[in-house]
């Protein structure tokens, strides 16, 4: 498996300065920062763990898809992501940052095949999250330069996977989004969930079930997601995506435990869990 790579925000520089289109202006910053449940900080012994497993678990979306190759599935990734419409209006930052997560997932499994109109509406989608999350202007001119580039028809698909790949990777994990430090492992939730529910279905469709143990039965990556949905008690949990998110991935850490290979009956429950949570984006 290809680990999680740890980039600096030095990478900026080079991203925005690939291509000669102009920089469309950044939106308006909101006016104030989204509402979201009091949570207690994490001490650094805890981040400073968490931040090993980040950098050497946590699969991307790419590394699904060639998981999926290297069992014998021909299916792809990105032929079954459905069409979708995000609404992020939400005060709710916890769902901002999983939906945002899962379009980063969508548009790295897709990106070689959807027309412009769609890959520029989820880079748009994308800046609007980063937007709410107070991910800064730098990474907001990153992505108004790629829109700029898709318009002009200036970029190429494949050199594109790679610089989304690099976002995705390096570039995200490395934002302070205002302090909280939940908002990463968020995001990456929202992009691992996408991930595995596909990932399900080709091996379903596949007749496989087995070939998803590699990258679900990984109980640290769980416990890694779980303790930032968790962090705000019972008595502070939002209705919606974060209580739905906490039970799914603590349904998803008891099939990650299982000592024999994944069954179809296994596989079926992944893509109920996922598709539960899902639902609400």
């Amino acid at each position: 498996m290809q680990f999680l790579r740890v980039g600096t925000l030095a990478m900026l520089a080079t991203l925005a300065a690939c291509g000669g289109a102009e920089t469309p202006e950044a939106p308006e910053a909101p006016e104030a920062a989204p509402a979201t449940p009091e949570t207690p900080e994490l001490d650094k012994a805890t981040l400073e763990a968490d931040a090993a497993v980040k950098e050497t678990l946590v699969p991307s979306p790419l590394e699904t898809q060639k998981a999926l190759e290297s069992s014998g599935i021909e299916t792809t990734i990105g032929s079954l992501v459905t069409d979708k419409t995000y609404n992020f209006e939400t005060p709710d930052t916890d769902n901002i940052a999983v939906r945002t997560g899962v379009v980063v997932s969508d548009m790295l499994l897709t990106v070689g095949s959807i027309d412009n109109a769609k890959l520029i509406e989820q880079l748009g989608w994308v800046r609007e999250g980063m937007s709410k999350l107070d991910g800064g202007s730098d990474v907001d001119a990153v992505l108004a330069d790629i829109v700029a580039r898709v318009k002009d028809d200036s970029v190429d698909r494949d050199a594109l996977v790679l610089e989304l790949d690099e976002l995705s990777q390096a570039i995200i994990p490395e934002l302070e989004f205002n302090g909280q430090n939940r908002i990463v492992p968020l995001i990456q939730a929202g992009s691992w969930l996408e991930g595995a529910n596909l990932l399900a279905k080709a091996c379903k469709s596949a007749e496989k079930p087995s070939a998803a143990d590699g990258l679900l039965k990984q109980p640290p990556v769980v416990d890694y997601f779980l303790k930032y949905v968790a962090t705000e008690g019972a008595e502070h949990a939002p209705e919606g995506v974060t209580k739905k998110l906490e039970e799914a991935l603590t349904e998803l850490k008891g099939l990650s435990q299982k000592s024999e290979p994944f069954t179809n009956e296994d596989i079926d429950k992944v893509i109920e869990i996922t598709d539960a949570v899902l639902a609400l984006l």
